[in-house]
């Protein structure tokens, strides 16, 4: 080997473990939250500054900026975007095979988002506009935030699956 690709081989190999060990640090940095009531209270704070404590990974996108959030409410796929300066959300999604596994999914969230927010939030279920699916909203008069939550059916060739949408954002 000439002197060349031995360097070559020895800065990428350095480059490669500093990258390992930093998100190593950055993962340990990351405090897991088990209990779903200390996570909405942990979204619905984060809320007030953009989520920025819990923003990850910047991922490139046309229309708006998103990240991959450190805090999964559901599975491993939640996000943050903003649109603009004023628009922020936080958002994740699971989907189901089949509109059983869905429904229940939904009517968990449901529940679980009441018990941890309390009398304060009022739930509101409508029809979603795009689609034959519905949502469910909480709002509360002294807060700034609104949750939701979204099931929609996603119509295959062969299948219909159907999608849980978790959204923290603003009210309007």
């Amino acid at each position: 080997m000439n002197n060349l690709t031995k360097l070559s081989l020895t800065l990428s190999s350095v480059i490669l473990t500093a990258c390992v060990n930093q998100n190593t640090i950055t993962q340990k940095k990351l405090t897991p939250v088990t209990n779903p009531c200390a996570k909405i209270s942990l979204l619905i704070k984060a809320y007030d500054n953009g989520f920025e404590q819990i923003k990850m990974t910047k991922i490139q996108a046309r229309a708006s900026n998103t990240w991959k959030a450190k805090h999964n409410i559901i599975g491993e796929n939640c996000h943050i975007w903003t649109l603009g300066s004023s628009q922020v959300t936080y958002s994740c999604n699971i989907t189901a095979d089949n509109k059983e596994t869905a429904e229940g999914y939904y009517q968990k969230a449901q529940q679980t988002i009441q018990q941890c927010l309390g009398n304060t939030w009022k739930m509101s279920e409508q029809p979603r506009k795009a689609d034959s699916g519905r949502k469910s909203t909480f709002t509360s008069s002294n807060e700034q935030v609104s949750l939701s939550t979204h099931i929609v059916p996603r119509d295959g060739l062969f299948s219909t699956e159907w999608t849980i949408y978790y959204y923290i954002g603003n009210p309007n």
